[in-house]
């Protein structure tokens, strides 16, 4: 008994690595990971504002009281590099 489930769960585990480098599969279960998740756990927020020097910054965590700043959010699945729209800079 033991070692039928043994073989099993080596059987899920490899499907399961198969699956996940298909990309087509791969996105398909994203999207529909997307569409049942919460957006809180599935979406990230940054906050964006420029320090007294002129320089952008960029948090996680909003700045002290009295800097306007502005909420950028994001999928948690993407690689964040600083661009033109979150820096202000062109490259």
């Amino acid at each position: 008994m033991k070692k039928w489930l043994i073989i099993l769960l080596g059987v899920v585990i490899v499907g399961g690595y198969f699956a996940y480098q298909d990309p087509k599969l791969r996105a398909y279960f994203q999207k529909h990971t997307d569409e049942i998740m919460p957006t809180a756990i599935t979406q990230m927020k940054a906050y964006r504002w420029q320090d007294k020097h002129g320089q952008w910054q960029l948090s996680d965590q909003p700045p002290v009281k009295g800097i306007p700043y502005e909420v950028v959010e994001y999928h948690k699945n993407t690689n964040i590099i600083p661009t033109e729209r979150l820096t202000g800079k062109k490259k």
